[in-house]
């Protein structure tokens, strides 16, 4: 009993003495642009928007394609002091979402998905029993000569003025 013990507690005695291999690793280092940073220089190939006024023009990259731990602000994953995008509304986490498959594969999808409810509904329908009882039937055409018929109602319907 008293060797199990020793066994559980090693892992922590480790960790009091400073042994950082059984540690947790730090969060990784995100770059964020913060208002003291440098303003980093627009992507290759995009020209200087004039109507920034020396806002930083920083890349069209949604929120949602970052790692989703290490940052201050988990839920919106940014830093303290992270500069606002310019089109944070589309491009934040809050904005439409980002998909991940191209429109040829969810294409392919959901025709394979409808047609593999196509063939359930088919493969039922071929599958069905006969019914165990006769239908209903009902003399003279059914209740039409005992309601009066189909013309007694076509004299009802009609208006007169």
């Amino acid at each position: 009993m008293l060797l199990r013990a020793s066994r559980s507690l090693r892992p922590v005695a480790l960790l009091a003495r400073g042994n950082a291999s059984l540690a947790a690793p730090a969060a990784p280092h995100h770059p964020h642009h913060s208002p003291a940073a440098r303003v980093p220089p627009p992507p290759p190939g995009v020209e200087v928007d004039p109507q920034l006024h020396g806002y930083p023009q920083l890349p069209e990259v949604s929120l949602q394609l970052r790692e989703p731990f290490g940052w201050w602000d988990i839920q919106e994953r940014k830093n303290f002091d992270e500069v606002v995008l310019e089109e944070e509304d589309r491009l934040g986490m809050w904005g439409p979402d980002v998909h991940k498959i191209g429109g040829g594969p969810a294409l392919v999808a959901l025709l394979s998905a409808l047609g593999l409810v196509g063939v359930f509904g088919w493969f039922v329908s071929q599958n069905t029993l006969p019914l165990q009882a006769a239908r209903r039937t009902y003399p003279h055409g059914g209740l039409e000569k005992a309601l009066g018929g189909y013309a007694a109602r076509k004299e009802e319907d009609e208006v007169e003025e």
